[in-house]
C-alpha cells in the first residue's frame, strides 16, 4: 500500500478547518516583476507560519479559476496597469488592495474551505493533492468487490478538501447510481485500525428511518470508502435549487437562487431533524456534523441525517471555526454542536440565506413561521452566557407552540450497541471536543492579552471607561499599625519621582517630568489614616511598559480579572 503513504502522513500535519491569517509584509523586484512577500499563519493550539511569494498575475489566475465556478465570485482585485507598473506609489496602492482581497478569502467560510484558495495560500500542503487523481487508487480497492462498480470521478462536490467523490453502479441494478466517497481520516482520529473497523461495522448495522446508514467497504489504513444513495440531493441543494453533483462553490455561492420552502414542508423537516438527533443523542452515538449539506432529501416529504460516521473517522465539523469563537460556555459537547447546526438550518429556512458568522442577535423574520425565540437561544453570542438548549427542550417548546403535533415519536427504534462500542463512542466524543477546548482556551487567552495591552499602551482611549472606574485611586483597608509605613513609603516614592522624572497621576493631576524639576508642586495631602492609596501609572517608556505588562501577566488571576473588568 505504498501508493497511499504520502496522503496518509499529510493529514497528521494539517487541520483543514483551522483559519488562515495573511499579511503582505513587503514587495520586491525580481526579474523586472513585482513580487509580494506574504506571511501566512494557520491558527490553532500551535500556530504555523510560512511565507509565500506571489505576483499580481497569480491573483488574477486565481480570480479566473474562481470565476469559472461562479461568475459572482469577486476578489475585488485592483485594475491592471501596463505602463508604470513598477512605480513605487502604484505598488503600495496595489499592495493595500491585494491585502483586502486576501482578507476576503480567509474570512469567508466558503472561500476559506475551497481547495483553490487553500492551495494558493498553502501550496506545500495542497497543490499536489489538488492535481492528484484517485481513480486508480479507488479502483484497486474495489477490484475484489463484486457488488459495486466504479463509474467516474466527480469534482469537489462537498466542502471537505480530503474527500473525493465518485459515481458507482450497483451491479445488481446497473441503472441505479450511487455516490462513493473516498475519505482520509481526520486529525481527531483516536481508534486503531481494528477498533475503527469494529465501530464502523456497528454504525453500518443501525436501522432508523431518519438516519442514512452508509455501506462502508474495507479500505487501507487511514482511509474509508463509503457508499451513499444520491436520491434527490441534500437540503442545501433543495434550498439553492441545484443538482448535487456540481462543484461546491458553483452550487452555493450565489445566494440569489435561494428559495423559501412552504411552511408545512419546513415544519415537517424540522420535526424529522429533531427526532433524528434525539435518536442519536439518546443512544450516545457521536455526531456533531449537522448542517444543511448533511440532511439528505429522500423525497419532498422525507429526509435523513447523513455523515454519522464522520466523528468516528476523526473529521472536524463544518462550523469548527465558529465553535472555537463561541467558547466553552456555549459549546460543551457534541450534542451542543448538533443543536448549533440545527440553529443554522433554522436561519437558512427563515432568512433565505446562510449565516456566515458565529452568532446572530437580530432576525428579520421573513417568513410567517415564527422561530425567532429558538434561534435567539441557539445562535446567541458568547457574551449572553446562555447554555445551549437540548434537543428534548426544543421539541417541548415547539410542541407548546403547536408547531409539532403530538404524533408518535418516530425515534422509538431502539439501537442495540455492544458495551465495547459504547465505550469507544465516549472516547470518540471526548477526543473530538478536547481539541476544540484547547483552541477555545487559546482564543480566550489572546483576547485577554489584547485587552491588557490596550489598557497599558492606549490609556487615552480607555480613560473614559477604565480610568474613571478602576484606574483612579484604589482604596485598600489596612490596619492602623501600617499607616505610618504607608505614609513614609508614599513620601519616598514622591522623592524618587522628582529624580527620575516619571509621570504619575496623583489626585487626578498628571505631573509632567519637566515641571517637577523646574516648578515642583506642593506635596499632596496625606491619605486618610484608615486607607492607603495606590497610584496608577498612566504613561511610561517602552521598557517600563513591557515590564509592567509582564508583571501583570504573572499577577494573581482573580486580581487580574478585576483590573480588566
Amino acid at each position: 500500500m505504498s501508493i497511499f503513504e504520502n496522503s496518509a502522513t499529510l493529514k497528521d500535519k494539517v487541520d483543514d478547518t483551522h483559519p488562515l491569517k495573511c499579511t503582505i509584509l513587503n514587495s520586491r523586484n525580481t526579474s523586472g516583476y513585482t513580487e509580494y512577500v506574504i506571511e501566512v499563519t494557520r491558527t490553532g493550539v500551535q500556530d504555523y507560519t510560512w511565507k509565500i511569494f506571489k505576483r499580481y498575475s497569480d491573483f488574477v489566475k486565481l480570480q479566473n479559476m474562481l470565476y469559472k465556478l461562479s461568475p459572482k465570485i469577486n476578489l475585488d482585485l485592483p485594475p491592471k496597469k501596463f505602463i508604470g507598473n513598477m512605480d513605487r506609489k502604484l505598488v503600495m496602492q496595489r499592495q493595500n488592495a491585494l491585502q483586502s482581497s486576501l482578507n476576503t478569502m480567509v474570512e469567508n467560510l466558503m472561500l476559506a474551505n475551497s481547495l483553490l484558495v487553500r492551495s494558493f495560500l498553502d501550496p506545500e500542503s495542497y497543490s499536489e493533492y489538488c492535481k492528484e487523481s484517485l481513480f486508480q487508487k479507488v479502483g484497486m480497492v474495489l477490484r475484489g468487490n463484486r457488488e459495486f462498480e466504479l463509474s467516474k470521478e466527480l469534482p469537489n462536490i462537498g466542502w471537505r478538501l480530503r474527500r473525493k467523490s465518485f459515481l458507482s453502479k450497483w451491479k445488481k441494478d446497473p441503472k441505479q447510481e450511487l455516490l462513493l466517497s473516498w475519505t482520509e481520516c481526520g486529525p481527531d482520529l483516536l481508534l486503531k485500525q481494528l477498533d475503527l473497523i469494529t465501530v464502523l461495522k456497528s454504525i453500518s448495522s443501525i436501522i432508523h428511518p431518519l438516519v442514512d446508514i452508509p455501506v462502508i467497504l474495507p479500505s487501507p489504513e487511514g482511509y474509508t470508502l463509503s457508499v451513499h444513495n444520491i436520491q434527490v440531493g441534500s437540503l442545501r441543494d433543495l434550498l439553492y435549487q441545484t443538482t448535487p453533483l456540481q462543484p461546491f462553490l458553483k452550487k452555493y455561492w450565489d445566494t440569489s437562487s435561494h428559495v423559501y420552502l412552504p411552511d408545512q414542508t419546513m415544519v415537517s423537516y424540522i420535526k424529522q431533524i429533531l427526532y433524528g438527533l434525539k435518536f442519536l443523542h439518546d443512544n450516545h452515538i457521536p455526531y456533531g456534523h449537522l448542517h444543511s449539506g448533511n440532511v439528505l432529501v429522500c423525497d419532498i416529504e422525507n429526509i435523513k441525517l447523513t455523515g454519522i460516521e464522520n466523528s468516528t473517522l476523526g473529521l472536524p465539523s463544518y462550523y469548527r471555526s465558529f465553535l472555537v469563537q463561541l467558547g466553552k460556555k456555549r459549546i460543551q459537547s457534541l450534542n451542543d454542536i448538533d443543536v448549533y447546526g440545527f440553529g443554522h438550518i433554522l436561519y437558512e429556512f427563515t432568512e433565505n440565506e446562510p449565516l456566515l458568522r458565529p452568532f446572530c442577535e437580530h432576525f428579520s423574520q421573513k417568513t410567517s413561521l415564527n422561530l425567532t425565540k429558538q434561534m435567539k437561544t441557539i445562535l446567541a453570542p458568547p457574551s449572553s452566557k446562555l447554555l445551549m438548549p437540548t434537543v428534548n427542550s426544543i421539541i417541548t417548546n415547539l410542541k407548546h407552540a403547536r408547531m409539532i403535533d403530538e404524533q408518535k415519536d418516530p425515534s422509538f427504534f431502539k439501537c442495540k450497541i455492544p458495551v465495547l462500542v459504547k465505550e469507544h463512542y465516549i472516547l470518540i466524543a471526548e477526543k473530538c471536543m478536547s481539541r476544540i477546548f484547547e483552541d477555545q482556551k487559546k482564543i480566550a487567552l489572546e483576547k485577554r492579552h489584547k485587552k491588557i495591552y490596550k489598557i497599558i499602551h492606549d490609556p487615552e482611549k480607555c480613560s473614559g471607561v477604565t480610568q474613571s472606574k478602576h484606574f483612579d485611586f484604589h482604596s485598600i483597608k489596612s490596619n492602623s499599625s501600617l499607616d505610618i509605613n504607608n505614609r513614609s513609603h508614599s513620601s519616598s516614592s514622591n522623592s524618587t519621582l522628582t529624580s527620575t522624572g516619571s509621570d504619575i497621576q496623583t489626585n487626578s493631576i498628571a505631573v509632567n517630568s519637566s515641571s517637577l524639576v523646574s516648578n515642583p508642586p506642593p506635596p499632596p495631602p496625606p491619605p486618610p489614616p484608615s486607607t492607603t492609596t495606590i497610584p496608577i501609572i498612566s504613561s511610561q517608556s517602552n521598557n517600563q511598559r513591557m515590564a509592567l505588562l509582564s508583571s501583570i501577566s504573572s499577577f494573581d488571576t482573580n486580581k487580574l480579572k478585576k483590573i480588566v473588568k
